[in-house]
């Protein structure tokens, strides 16, 4: 993990790494060779700091490493960060869940805040709740759609997502 005090760029690929997953999703690697799946980037202030401070976190929330710069990252770690914020920024949220079809992958047909959309989810397990009772759905190009609350939406639309999960 890296501390407040960071070392050089050349050190990051010795004490830990980063992974794109075939469905889209990071996996972070410790210098003990621990996998942490499901990982988010978080810009700390993304409006006051857009290039810096990153913090890689955990599924449960817990801070895995912080990276005071992007400029600090360098190379395909950077490059890797900076797609995966970018992805986290486009975030549309699912207001109307139409239909969802096939076994895997499964097509899904929405309506979102940026309107009407299809793609396809490779496995369920691109569909992820979250503590809060929100979900998140990866499609097969990367992109995740948020679903505010899975407990709030009508009965038919509900179960067609925990059919999945």
């Amino acid at each position: 993990m890296i501390s407040d005090h960071a070392p050089s760029p050349d050190a990051f690929s010795h004490t830990w790494r980063l992974e794109r997953q075939p469905h889209g999703q990071l996996q972070f690697i410790d210098a003990a060779g621990t996998v942490h799946e499901q990982v988010e980037v978080l810009r700390a202030f993304p409006v006051s700091a857009p290039h810096g401070p990153v913090a890689i976190v955990a599924a449960d929330g817990s801070e895995l490493a912080w990276i005071d710069s992007l400029e600090q990252a360098g190379g395909v770690l950077r490059t890797t960060l900076e797609q995966e914020l970018a992805q986290r920024e486009f975030l549309p949220v699912i207001e109307q869940i139409l239909a969802v079809a096939g076994g895997e992958p499964t097509e899904w047909s929405v309506v979102t805040d940026r309107g009407p959309r299809r793609f396809k989810v490779a496995h369920g397990d691109d569909v992820a709740r979250l503590p809060n009772g929100s979900a998140l759905v990866t499609d097969t190009d990367g992109i995740r759609y948020r679903i505010p609350s899975i407990s709030r939406l009508p009965t038919a639309e509900r179960r067609m997502v925990e059919k999945i999960v």
